[in-house]
């Protein structure tokens, strides 16, 4: 199997610009009305941040299936994240000490600010890193049960105890809870739930090489997650089917569940369409292959964690469309001088923490900094 896939930068680029576009504010001046329209069939936000959790399991299952495979420890493994994840992440916190909270900075120092969103919601420029919560518990476990345990042991703990587990857990959150916000936050910000879209993206990794040998049976399974997706859409569930049938056949209290599968369904159908469709010659995924959105990729961690901080003190205050072009200029710019001047410093170190065959030590080996592509 390849090393590296091109075309997931371009999905990582692709996500980043979702999320980059929920958080700008609808009231803001000229915001056209078709694009009212998409927001809310897209809502553009949950997607990205799907499409993150779908391929972060992806690549890191790949990558710890990888370097197993060639007696890598998983230590360098955890290494790596580390240097990848922590440096620009704490830099913002110590940033914003001036202006945030003790107790929030504190939240998110441990990485437990998914739970604070539960428990205590604020409006926050640190809103966003409960997604970064998430993903940094799932790297506390996941990885260890990919290094030590056997691949059937890591796969069955998906199919059977991580994933149905989440499910199970959604479908009880929305029976327990009476306020359907409340029970929708819960679902949306809690990681035993949101490792759905987690494990959903490290299954398709164990079964990537069996996806690869044929093409068709690939296309098949995007095929039919899609269609669930889309027929799991909250809107045709709570707003199409009722309209047709003259009354809803699940009751509205499901919903978060509902959206949860929805996400994981339509998240891994766009993830196989963009490792398998994008190669062919004439699919319009081959966009994903453009250098300015797989550069917009490479940098999409920065613009994850630096946008919504800037948004909030520039578009906020007074959502105009000269802040608001404003804020996505900056957003970019701090996002290009984070990437150049900390982490693809940082990366091309943690590069050396790799196996002796892999194609990127063995650079780290032929010059002293190379460049090493920026991991998810």
């Amino acid at each position: 199997m390849p090393r590296h896939l091109p075309t997931l930068d371009g999905l990582r680029g692709i996500a980043v610009l979702l999320v980059l576009w929920c958080h700008v504010p609808l009231m803001v001046p000229g915001y056209p009305e078709w694009l009212h329209l998409a927001y809310w069939l897209i809502g553009p936000g949950g997607l990205g941040v799907e499409i993150f959790f779908v391929l972060s399991g992806f690549l890191i299952t790949r990558i710890l299936l990888h370097e197993r495979q060639h007696g890598a420890p998983v230590r360098w493994f955890l290494l790596r994240r580390l240097l990848r994840i922590f440096p620009i992440y704490y830099l913002l916190l110590v940033l914003l000490v001036p202006f945030r909270p003790a107790e929030e900075l504190g939240w998110c120092a441990v990485y437990l600010h998914n739970l604070r969103t539960i428990v205590a919601p604020t409006i926050s420029p640190l809103d966003h890193t409960w997604s970064l919560c998430i993903e940094e518990h799932f790297y506390l476990l996941w990885p260890l049960a990919v290094a030590f345990g056997s691949r059937r042991l890591a796969k069955n703990l998906l199919l059977f105890v991580l994933m149905p587990c989440a499910v199970i857990g959604a479908v009880a959150v929305t029976l327990l809870v009476d306020d359907g916000n409340t029970a929708r936050t819960i679902v949306q910000h809690g990681s035993p739930f949101r490792c759905l879209g987690l494990g959903a993206g490290s299954l398709l990794a164990f079964a990537e090489p069996w996806l690869r040998a044929n093409r068709g049976r690939t296309l098949g399974l995007a095929s039919g997650l899609g269609a669930l997706g889309l027929a799991l859409h909250p809107h045709v569930v709570f707003i199409a089917v009722p309209l047709s049938m003259g009354q809803a056949w699940i009751p509205l209290r499901f919903e978060p569940a509902i959206w949860l599968v929805h996400m994981a369904a339509t998240g891994s159908a766009i993830l196989l369409f963009a490792v398998f469709a994008a190669q062919a010659r004439w699919s319009p995924l081959r966009c994903l292959h453009w250098q300015v959105l797989r550069g917009v990729g490479r940098i999409s961690y920065g613009l994850y964690l630096w946008h919504l901080p800037i948004y909030f003190y520039t578009v906020g205050p007074n959502p105009t469309l000269a802040n608001a072009v404003f804020a996505i200029v900056a957003t970019f710019a701090a996002a290009l001088v984070s990437w150049g001047l900390i982490e693809r410093p940082v990366l091309r170190y943690a590069g050396r923490f790799r196996p002796a065959s892999d194609p990127e030590r063995l650079r780290d080996t032929a010059r002293p900094l190379p460049t090493v592509a920026a991991p998810s």
